[in-house]
Formats: C-alpha cells, structure tokens, sequence
C-alpha cells in the first residue's frame, strides 16, 4: 500500500473516531435532555392535575374527577393516568399502549428510554384524598431522539465526505514531490540520471531531493568515466592514432574471431597499399604523410563501410591498410575496388599524395573452406599482381567456390520471396549458459536457415541480400511469427532471443507491427521473448533503435545489443536505450585470454555494463581454458561451442 493511501487512510479512521466520539457525547446528552423533559412534564402534569381535582374529590365527584383525567391525558405524550382514591382504595385511570411511529425497529430495541412516572398528593386542607399518578409515553422520546440522531449522522456524513476529499487534494499536493522523487529514484535505478527542477517548499523534503540531485549527478559523473576510459582503452590498444582506424592487433582480433566462425559464407579482403609515403615524409615532412594517411584512410573507411555494416577496416602497418567484409559476392567485391581507387585517385589532383602514382589495390573473395593465413596469402598475392601491372592497378583474386555459392542475385531474389511465402525457415537454437552453473541456461539464441529444394542457406548467405533486396523486414516477420508459434506451447520453457535485421527495425512499420503483435501475445510468452540489434545499426541509427526499446519495454520484452566492442564507440548509447544485456564481440573473448593489458580491457568494459546493471553475456567461447579464465569477470552468461552447438529448433 502506497504512502498516500496510508495516510488518507489514517485520515479517515481518525476522523470516523472523532465524529464518532462527538456523535455518542450528542445523543447521550440529546436522551438526557429528553428524559428530563419528559420528567418535568409528567411532574408539572400530575401536580396540576392534584390540583384541580381536590375540590371534585372533597365533594365525592368522581365524574368530574374522571373528567379531568381525561383532559390530561388528552392534552400531553403520556401512557398512564391514574388517580388512587384512598377511601375506596379505587383508581379512576387512563392508559394506553405506547406506540413508536416513524422510527425503526432496530433503534427502539438499541436504545433503552427510561420513562418517568411523576406523583402528586391529592389533598383538601390538611386531609390527603388520594394521590395522582402520570407515566410519559416512550414513543414521543424516540421519536424526538431518532430525529436528532439522524440529522446529526447525515451532517456528521457530509462532514466526512468532504473532509476526506479536501484531504486527499491536500495530500497530493503535498505529495506532489514525493511522486516526483520516486520517479527519479526509478529512473536512477533504470541509470538515467534525471535532476529534479523544481524544489519542494518543506524543508524535510527540499533536503531528501536535494541529496537525491546531488547522488544523480555523481552518478552520471561515475558512468561518463567509466565509458571515457573504456573508450581510451579500446582507441590505445586498438586504434591507429594516425589514422583513427583499428590497428594490427585490432585486425588480427577481428580477423581471428571471424575465421573462427563456422558459419561464414563468401568474404572479400582487399588491401589497399599507398605508394611514395616515404617520398612525401622525407620531402614534405611528418605532417604532410600523415595528411595523406588520413586523408587515404577517410576514403577507405567511408566506401569500405558503405553498405557493409559488418566490415572491418584498419591499418596494417606504414602504408599498408585492410579491409575485411563479409557476405559479399565476387561484383560487388570488384565494384568496391574500383571505388576505393576512384576515391583515391583524387588525392593527386588535391596535391595530398607524391604524384599521380597513388596507390595498388590487391582484393580476394574467399569462401568458408580457407583459413586466415591463406586468405592473406592470397590477398598479398593480389596485391603483389597489382604492383607489377604499375600504379593505381587493382587485381582481384578469386578461390574456387562451391555450387551454392554461384547463385545469382535474381535467383537468390528468387528465393527469397519463395521462403517468405511459404515460410520455409528452419530453426536452431545456441544456449547461452550462465557462468556459475553451464547446465543452467540464461537464454537461448535463435538462428534462421532458408530452406529451398532441399538445401539449406545459413543466415550468412541471404541476411545481407535480403537487405538489399528490401525484404528483412518481411524475412524477421515470418521468422518472428514462426518463433511464436513454437514458444505458446507450455512445456516449451526458457528465453528465445531473435536477432532483428537493421532495415527491419529502422521501419516505423515494422515497429507498428511488432506492438500490435505482441499486444495479441499472452503474457506468459512474451516473458519468453527477447529481441538482439547488433551494435553497428544502434550507432547507425540509434533513433529507431530506441523507438524499438520503447516499444519492447512497454510489453516487458527483453533487449539485447549484439557484437558490442566490435567499433569504436563511446557507448553512451547505453545509457539511452538500457538494453537488458549486451553481448561481447568474439574478438574481447579471445583477447580476455592473452595479454594483461588486453584482458583489462575486458574488465573494464565488464565494470563499466555492470554499473549500468546490464546482464554481460561473453560470445565465441570454445575452449576450457576460456571458460575458467571468463569466470573471474563480471559477466553473467558465456556462449559458443565451448558450451554447446546450435541444435534445430521448433
């Protein structure tokens, strides 16, 4: 029960006791006063009456005695009448029965009305004759006290009412900061540090949101030093400070994490070299090489990333750089080429670069059956063909791909829309063991394969087409739609995570749909439900992304950001969108395992989610050894086929 309600509560229950207090003092004194009334009245009466018949009584006349009587007891509330003649030992009496009209029953049996008999001597002279007898009549006192009662408990009713609504307006006013205050508590807690405006005028309350005001803004001071530091970590371990692309060992974590993954489809790798740097450092100086190393570097991050939200790009070493993309298929490997010497071509007319001789591009589209050091082999081989045609040459390579690999982009549209229609997506599932216990499992990630004749295309072959094409949203409709159906059974148990495209989500009407979808879902399966987004598309577009976690936390959905570390970011999207848990790029697994300096870094990013009170769930985990070293972290949960492989689903 909230404080308000205790307090109106305690209002009310003192109050009823006041008014019951003065409604007991009211009617005892209005039946007091009643009772002595109706006393002095019999008195008064039978006194008269002694008077008036002490003549008739001397002269024996007992009819007009009666007489008299009669008018008495005419004349005034009164039950009994009675005059006792002491010669005859006689009464003349006039009685009847008492009749309590217009009160209810249940009062008259409450409520014991003391009724008065009053006496008078009937006398002539010194001779006493008789003696008068009048009782009052109860119904009269009833009646009179029903009626006080009754108006005194409809006043006293009114008087409550309106008490207890003035006193509760009074105390929502007063409350008014108080409401205030909890609602900062609550957004403190969600770690979003809000300050209250507005202080109260008491100066008990004015005292709490001050302090609450300064614990916010230590709060927040706290957490932008923590992401400050993370973010110098990440950009010193890992960022060329040249450039400001990822450095060699930022590559090689990349590049090592992804090879790794079983799942890969076609890959490109292009290395870009840039020729005469040595000419423009011993010429121009420090400062013009580094222009043209940033100048070149520009170039490569903006059409290496454009339209690949996946790749990788850094700085190998001098004049040396790399980029690594995923799902990407031999025209759109060579069409990136061409571009990035476009790009660079241009250096020459801005006097950036030595000459006209700028760079050579060497590039390869590589498949899932070749390793790391033969994929660079390779690419130097390219690199190497490119140098030896002359300057500005690019030379792409090709490996020898298998049948499915050779599917052309209509066909693959083709397909697409066929699965869309018929849903034919099949399902696996990866457990994401908790860290105290690998038996006991956090959530379960979900991945989509498009069945179609007989084969089936992993996510990592039609994912990035289907964006192109237009069609993720409708591919993460049917997958979620498809998810549903398997969770609404009972005896299906645990948390689902569904990884959500960027050109869905980036739709309002995707966003519309899910509401409304999830609106129809029982709550017992939404508490089963949790949606991912990769890192990449929050910084890409973390307006929509935030809409999406609105629109989630309104139905008590799960959020989860996928791949995080894998760019340099300052992180402060955390803080806007609170997701539920964060999962750690592969690479940061691996690095948790090697040097102290790298490991630390992994700490820190551990401290930084869990002072935010986001679940950390490291990824990529295979080995023993991983799992013993990630269990001195601070994560919550570890996935990878170090603690099982995705195993079909629904």
């Amino acid at each position: 029960m909230t404080l308000f309600r205790q307090l109106l509560l305690t209002i009310i229950l003192l109050l009823s006791l006041v008014l019951m207090v003065v409604l007991a003092i009211n009617f005892q004194s209005t039946k007091d006063y009643l009772v002595n009334q109706l006393h002095s009245t019999t008195q008064d009466s039978a006194t008269t009456l002694s008077m008036q018949i002490s003549d008739y009584m001397a002269m024996e006349d007992f009819v007009s005695v009666e007489s008299s009587v009669n008018a008495v007891f005419d004349s005034g509330y009164f039950s009994n009448v009675r005059v006792h003649i002491y010669e005859s030992d006689s009464n003349i009496e006039r009685s009847n029965t008492t009749k309590i009209i217009g009160v209810p029953a249940w009062f008259t049996s409450m409520i014991d009305f003391e009724v008065p008999t009053a006496r008078a001597v009937v006398s002539n002279g010194w001779t006493e004759m008789g003696q008068v007898y009048v009782t009052g009549s109860a119904g009269y006192g009833y009646y009179q006290l029903w009626q006080a009662t009754r108006a005194l408990l409809l006043s006293f009713v009114v008087i409550g009412l309106v008490s207890v609504v003035l006193g509760g307006l009074a105390l929502r006013w007063l409350f008014k900061p108080l409401v205030q205050l909890e609602k900062q508590a609550e957004a403190i807690q969600q770690r979003r540090f809000v300050r209250m405006t507005e202080l109260p005028k008491t100066r008990e309350l004015k005292s709490v949101v001050e302090s609450m005001n300064r614990m916010a803004e230590k709060l927040e001071k706290e957490f932008a030093a923590e992401a400050q530091t993370a973010q110098w970590l990440q950009a010193k371990a890992f960022k060329d400070p040249v450039s400001g692309l990822g450095n060699r060992n930022f590559f090689e974590g990349r590049a090592k994490a992804h090879f790794d993954d079983t799942d890969r489809t076609l890959d490109g790798l292009v290395l870009v070299n840039l020729l005469d740097l040595a000419k423009v450092n011993n010429e121009r100086g420090y400062e013009a090489a580094d222009n043209f190393i940033r100048s070149a570097a520009d170039i490569i991050l903006n059409v290496g990333l454009s339209g690949f939200s996946d790749a990788t790009v850094a700085r190998m070493s001098g004049a040396d750089f790399v980029v690594l993309i995923p799902n990407i298929d031999k025209d759109r490997l060579a069409k990136l080429a061409d571009d990035l010497m476009g790009e660079l071509k241009e250096l020459s007319g801005s006097r950036v670069s030595y000459s006209e001789d700028v760079a050579n591009i060497g590039a390869v589209l590589i498949d899932n059956s070749v390793t790391r050091s033969n994929a660079m082999a390779q690419t130097d081989a390219a690199l190497r063909a490119a140098k030896q045609a002359g300057p500005n040459q690019v030379r792409l390579f090709d490996s020898e791909t298998g049948h499915e690999m050779a599917i052309g982009r209509l066909e693959w549209k083709e397909m697409l829309e066929y699965a869309i229609e018929k849903r034919s997506f099949v399902l696996r599932s990866q457990m994401v063991a908790s860290v105290e216990d690998l038996n006991k499992s956090l959530q379960h990630e979900l991945y989509a394969s498009l069945s179609y004749e007989g084969k089936q295309y992993h996510a990592g072959y039609f994912i990035g087409l289907a964006e192109q094409f237009d069609l993720g949203e409708q591919v993460d409709q049917v997958i979620i739609q498809r998810v549903i159906e398997s969770i609404e059974h009972p005896s299906v148990k645990g948390i689902y995570a569904i990884n959500l495209s960027a050109s869905a989500y980036a739709k309002m009407s995707f966003v519309s749909w899910l509401d409304q979808l999830l609106t129809k879902v029982p709550e017992a399966v939404k508490g089963k439900l949790a949606f991912e987004i990769s890192e990449q598309t929050v910084l890409a577009s973390e307006d929509h992304a935030f809409l999406l976690a609105q629109t989630l936390k309104g139905h008590g959905v799960k959020l989860g950001i996928d791949n995080v570390g894998k760019h340099f970011s300052a992180f402060q999207y955390l803080q806007t969108l609170m997701p539920d848990y964060v999962k750690v790029d592969p690479s940061y697994t691996k690095l948790a395992v090697g040097k102290e300096s790298e490991s630390f870094f992994m700490h820190t990013l551990c401290k930084m989610f869990n002072s935010l009170q986001i679940e950390v769930i490291a990824t990529g985990v295979e080995t023993a050894e991983q799992i013993e070293i990630l269990k001195g972290f601070d994560i919550s949960g570890i996935q990878g086929y170090g603690v099982g492989r995705p195993r079909s689903f629904g």
